[in-house]
């Protein structure tokens, strides 16, 4: 490839630039210096803030300037703006541009850049004739931030006689096929390189599996996210199964695009970043800057007609193949096996309908040398799931494509998830990739579940639940697999903090994402899935839910209003009045302005006023009161498969299934601290009440012990029905 000589777009260097605000040492004229971060460049950085200096104040200007020369560039066609990974990635952007012509700025356009890991590309049409400046108006960039890897400025080149010369041997500027009739000394009159290639294609010689592929069009998982309140889903859907060294120079041949941007990209190490190269009809020469897989990057609206696939040929010498399975594509365990045992790169990956891995070749080989498919299938049934519980399974398909990302890593860590990727650490993979190792333990299949809960949690999350509202997943997962029993701590934990000390929901026992109490946060949300889903067989209230709360989101800066909100929705959802429900749980405990950390730094403030006005237009409804005491609801019995909780005697679901009614005499014996109940196994739970009635103590154990000061004010114990009715219990022998 080194030989073949490419005439790429003339790249035009600004001669100067200014930027209203930046980060010492990181000014705009590191943007066009010609080193990438991966490289050890610098970037263009806004202010750091605390401690560092100032804060970024939106919107950041950077000006480009062109007449600093003697002459003017004569047009710019196209620019490419570079982002780091993360924090500064541009979002809104206005671009205005000065030319000779018309040198006081005008406005060109607003772009949305969508604050993605990835390069944008903003075409002039008809191209900037001799421009003197451009300026970018930053309105917006992730973390409150702006930064800028490298901008590029390019012309398009004229004129294409190598094109020209391969259009008279093959079918079209792919190089993919021959044309009919074609003679030897047609073959010989390209250069060297491409008259290999038709050579071997015309003796039948051509590997042209994984070279030539038609890669259709993926959605944009920035879009699909913000529709569907969900992190990005994967972005790699379109793996080559190639990669390329460092220092390589490699030619990627490129078809019609109708129109679409394209680009190839290069990561190394499973991540989801890395170098990136735009693409152009015809024959692109990359020199490739660092080792990695290379990945087409196709995504567009796939409502529109031009969202059609483009042929894309790596001839060899460009690259190494590698090779993936897929499992629409290469169908059976043996084509896998093949395939694994063929790999070179230190990564392999694995296309199924819903999920995508590339996980350590060496770590497959050794867990999963010579059958995947189960695999495949278990993890998108996973993933299925979780769509289906959201209610955005019919999403899936023609508009929006994007697989789930999961893939493996080393150094620390265990699993975690992040936008456009789950990680899973190399250690980890023996549970996660044999079906029958996850399904030995609990947590085996727990883990996966919970990460892709974090990609799905978003409609259902607020600071100070973002380790727990992911667990609905776990949970549901957990109940589909239907070995093992659900997750999270025994309703004891909900006494003690609510009945005993009173804690607002949100800031139960804690609050960052070590100290939240996500084994009882979780039993919030699974009790209306055990309730709606299971007792009353109404399998569509969380996809109501989802939706509702998609419709009227968590405000994230917001956290009290979010939980009033959520408490709202799902009595929508269920068309019942579950205020008693949420008071159990404190979602109307008034809180002022109580600062906590998860993630970030929040206030959770709920005013009385906040909370009137929520239970005043929940009782504007006329919901129906509920026919169940749902907070007292319970789906595992001690001795379930993979209980490890001590969860109580009674207020089993089936007991508020089958409406059980209290028959028998019941009665309680007090020891000291300690309270014995007789004939309470028809009872869901056993209540302590003071002489006003209210409710001071509550157990589902038959036998529990409760504090000295309890029993100073308890006035009476009551047997509860799964209706709600109160019975008074009795002393007894």
């Amino acid at each position: 490839p080194g030989e073949v000589e490419v005439e790429g777009d003339p790249h035009i260097i600004p001669t100067g630039g200014l930027a209203n605000q930046y980060q010492p040492g990181q000014n705009i004229e590191n943007t066009w210096d010609g080193k990438f971060a991966a490289d050890g460049g610098a970037p263009y950085h806004s202010p750091w803030g605390a401690p560092y200096g100032d804060e970024t104040v939106f919107p950041v200007v950077l000006e480009y300037f062109f007449d600093g020369g003697e002459t003017l560039p004569e047009q710019i066609d196209y620019l490419i703006y570079y982002t780091r990974s993360g924090n500064g990635n541009f979002g809104e952007v206005e671009i205005w541009v000065s030319t000779e012509a018309q040198p006081e700025y005008t406005k060109y356009g607003d772009y949305d850049f969508q604050m993605k890991n990835s390069p944008s590309k903003v075409v002039f049409t008809d191209g900037l004739v001799r421009p003197k400046k451009i300026k970018f108006v930053v309105k917006t960039g992730a973390g409150g931030f702006a930064s800028c890897d490298e901008m590029e400025f390019y012309a398009k080149k004229t004129g294409g006689a190598l094109e020209d010369q391969l259009l008279t041997v093959f079918t079209d500027i792919t190089c993919s096929q021959l044309k009919t009739g074609v003679t030897d000394a047609q073959i010989d009159a390209l250069p060297g390189y491409f008259s290999e290639i038709a050579l071997k294609m015309k003796r039948g010689e051509y590997e042209t599996e994984f070279r030539v592929y038609d890669y259709p069009a993926y959605s944009v998982a920035e879009d699909w996210a913000d529709r569907l309140l969900t992190k990005e889903y994967g972005i790699l859907d379109n793996t080559t199964g190639i990669y390329a060294n460092a220092g390589d120079e490699i030619i990627v041949l490129v078809g019609d695009t109708h129109g679409q941007e394209i680009s190839l990209l290069s990561i190394a190490d499973g991540d989801v970043s890395g170098d990136s190269y735009f693409l152009s009809e015809g024959v692109n020469k990359l020199a490739i800057r660092n080792t990695g897989l290379l990945y087409v990057m196709y995504h567009t609206d796939l409502s529109s007609p031009r969202a059609l696939p483009i042929r894309v040929h790596i001839p060899m010498g460009s690259g190494l193949v590698n090779g993936y399975f897929d499992l629409e594509e290469h169908k059976t365990d043996a084509k896998y096996a093949e395939l694994l045992s063929k790999s070179t790169y230190k990564y392999f990956t694995i296309k199924g309908r819903n999920i995508m891995m590339t996980f350590h070749t060496n770590r497959l080989r050794q867990y999963v040398p010579n059958s995947i498919i189960p695999t495949i299938e278990m993890w998108d049934n996973v993933i299925a799931w979780q769509l289906s519980l959201m209610g955005i399974e019919n999403e899936r398909g023609q508009l929006w494509n994007n697989r789930l990302f999961a893939s493996s890593f080393e150094g620390e860590g265990y699993m975690w998830a992040t936008n456009y990727r789950t990680g899973f650490h190399e250690n980890t993979l023996y549970k996660i990739l044999v079906p029958e190792t996850m399904m030995e333990d609990k947590d085996n299949m727990w883990g996966p579940a919970h990460e892709i809960g974090h990609i799905n949690q978003f409609a259902i999350n607020w600071p100070g639940c973002s380790e727990s509202s992911n667990n609905l997943f776990s949970n549901y997962v957990i109940f589909k697999f239907g070995k093992f029993c659900s997750r999270g701590t025994a309703l004891s934990e909900l006494n003690n903090y609510r009945v005993v000390q009173d804690q607002p929901f949100t800031l139960i026992s804690g609050a960052t994402h070590q100290g939240e109490n996500t084994e009882l946060h979780m039993r919030m949300n699974w009790q209306l899935f055990v309730y709606f889903h299971r007792v009353l067989g109404d399998e569509q209230f969380w996809p109501r839910l989802f939706k509702l709360l998609r419709q009227t989101p968590p405000v994230e800066s917001n956290p009290g209003w979010s939980q009033l909100n959520f408490a709202e929705q799902a009595c929508a959802a269920a068309n019942l009045d579950l205020t008693d429900f949420f008071e159990m749980w404190g979602f109307f405990v008034p809180v002022d302005n109580v600062p906590y950390e998860q993630y970030g730094n929040w206030t959770l403030n709920v005013t009385p006023a906040m909370i009137a006005e929520t239970k005043a237009r929940i009782a504007a409804k006329r919901y129906r009161k509920p026919a169940h005491v749902i907070q007292y609801i319970e789906d595992r019995k001690q001795n379930d498969t993979g209980n490890v909780d001590e969860v109580g005697d009674v207020g089993y679901w089936t007991q508020f299934r089958d409406n059980q009614r209290i028959t028998k005499n019941v009665t309680y014996k007090l020891s000291g601290t300690a309270i014995r109940i007789t004939n309470g196994e028809e009872a869901v739970a056993f209540e302590l009440r003071d002489a006003q009635d209210k409710l001071i103590w509550f157990s589902n154990f038959l036998n529990f012990e409760v504090s000295s000061s309890v029993l100073d004010k308890m006035d009476k114990i009551y047997a509860v029905q799964a209706n709600g009715t109160r019975i008074t219990v009795v002393t007894g022998n």
